[in-house]
């Protein structure tokens, strides 16, 4: 009961962006040439840099966040160990976005590390969850990657600065990654609902 309640608050957070996104099937094609569907969302296009700077840095941030407070409650060995590569992982694509920031053509604002209200109100309920932590945590990185994805994948094909381009396109398969990953590791039961 209780996590139903945290996952129907988590579901609620869900920018109405996010959910009107446009069902198509994107596929990703692992190293033995197998196919699989990953999402089923449209890339978003018309991102502007300094927009798809700081709704990154924002996910980004809350990647982090989230991911540092699983290395600490997660009861689970295994959501323990994804939360530390994802922290490593969402580090690293932060790290590569705040470089791109600067070139002899422009310079883009680094953005705040203060969470959008909806990442804070997703972190806050993490911090208040205890016996469901592992489930909740997993539920949310995978509810997260489909918007996170779509910006991402968005901007490597349509973005109008080609180092924010180079950072997308390298953050798309770290995206799909993750979202595998936590879809594999959430329970049946707790992944249906």
């Amino acid at each position: 009961m209780r996590y139903a309640l945290a996952a129907a608050m988590a579901a609620s957070l869900l920018s109405p962006a996010a959910m009107a996104q446009t069902v198509s099937g994107v596929a990703h094609t692992n190293a033995a040439g197998e196919t699989t569907t990953v999402f089923s969302v449209q890339p978003r296009t018309q991102v502007s840099a300094t927009d798809y700077v700081k709704m990154s840095a924002d996910a980004l941030n809350y990647r982090i966040a989230a991911s540092t407070l699983a290395m600490r409650k997660a009861e689970r060995a295994d959501v323990k160990a994804y939360a530390k590569a994802d922290l490593m992982s969402a580090k690293k694509e932060r790290d590569a976005l705040y470089a791109a920031l600067s070139n002899k053509d422009r310079k883009i604002t680094r953005p705040s590390l203060t969470l959008s209200s909806q990442n804070a109100a997703s972190l806050e309920l993490l911090k208040k969850s205890s016996s469901s932590f592992d489930n909740l945590y997993l539920t949310q990185m995978a509810d997260a990657a489909p918007s996170m994805w779509a910006l991402q994948k968005g901007y490597a094909m349509t973005g109008s600065d080609p180092a924010l381009k180079q950072v997308a396109t390298l953050s798309v398969p770290s995206v799909e990654t993750g979202y595998t990953t936590a879809r594999g590791l959430t329970p049946a039961a707790v992944a249906a609902n």
